[in-house]
């Protein structure tokens, strides 16, 4: 009878040890690329998901399947039997990441917020996004990716390559690009670099097609765009660190020798300086019926739109604008 007990208590126990019927909760744990077995089984351990390393590693060589456990961040169960977990690694069952990319960012920024939530490394994707033949691949006419991270909610993982990542962001923007009727990829860039200054410029919602007809009219008009948000971009470009919190420009900085500053250079520049929202895209292809060729900023996050350089300087005045 003794023997008998022991037996059904021994069994219960196995189960209780293997099956796991009792829930501990769960925790998240992110398996980095390249991590070999061990340094899996031990990272399992240390969060509780797995009793012990070598059991683990045991059932593992058991199963056939070390070389098939992937990547990523997965939400696991507590003190789980190492059969739940490999099966759990290699089918790839990876905790998805919302991740919000707002209006006006350019690579960096876009980057720094990606790797904060652990999906790409920042100076691999920063060189990746840059990289002309991965843009000309993507079938962009553009030497970067610049302003083509379309600013949105997405749902990530960092089991992605940094190339499936862009490849989200492309997909997304030229989906706005053909809500928009938009489909010429020549006539969409160009619309994206004035759209990025019309994103960095405007803080007012119905300001945006104002702003917009201001830069196509001197564009039209042969007038250089004079916008300080190239200016930033442009020194950001030699220096991000030194200058990414930057917020006003001096008289030396309008004279950077760069094809982004649009005080110095006619037309377009080469390329976005961020990232523009649907609305700014909007404001360019309509733009307000206005001959406006200057504005000014009133310091309240609103504008003032001047049609001639006489009343231009005296907005400036007003305003006490030293730029």
């Amino acid at each position: 009878m003794k023997k008998k007990t022991g037996a059904i208590l021994l069994l219960f126990l196995i189960f209780l040890i293997w099956l796991q019927p009792i829930n501990f909760g769960s925790t998240e744990i992110t398996i980095s690329k390249g991590a070999h077995a061990r340094e899996i089984a031990e990272h399992l351990s240390h969060n509780y998901v797995v009793r012990d390393v070598n059991e683990f590693l045991f059932w593992l060589r058991l199963s056939g399947k070390e070389k098939l456990l992937r990547s990523g961040t997965y939400v696991l169960q507590k003190y789980k039997n190492p059969i739940y977990v490999i099966n759990k690694l290699c089918h790839g069952e990876v905790f998805n990441i919302a991740v919000t990319i707002p209006e006006g960012l350019s690579i960096y920024e876009t980057s720094e917020i990606l790797e904060l939530h652990g999906i790409v490394d920042k100076e691999k994707f920063i060189t990746l996004c840059n990289d002309k033949n991965f843009a000309e691949n993507l079938g962009l006419t553009a030497s970067s990716v610049e302003g083509y991270l379309f600013p949105d909610t997405y749902s990530f993982n960092n089991s992605q390559s940094d190339s499936e990542v862009v490849l989200t962001f492309v997909r997304n923007a030229f989906k706005h690009f053909e809500k928009l009727h938009l489909y010429d990829a020549d006539s969409i860039y160009k619309i994206l670099i004035i759209a990025s200054l019309v994103e960095k410029e405007a803080k007012i919602e119905e300001e945006r097609p104002l702003i917009a007809k201001v830069f196509l009219n001197r564009l039209a008009t042969r007038r250089p765009l004079e916008s300080c948000a190239t200016i930033f971009y442009a020194l950001r470009q030699h220096d991000y660190e030194k200058y990414r919190s930057k917020r006003s420009l001096t008289e030396r900085d309008l004279e950077i020798n760069s094809p982004y500053n649009t005080y110095l250079y006619y037309g377009l520049p080469p390329g976005p300086i961020c990232s523009p929202g649907e609305n700014s895209i909007e404001a360019v292809v309509e733009p307000a019926d206005v001959e406006y060729l200057y504005f000014v900023s009133k310091g309240n996050g609103r504008h003032h739109f001047s049609r001639t350089f006489k009343e231009h300087l005296a907005a400036k005045q007003r305003y006490d604008v030293k730029k």
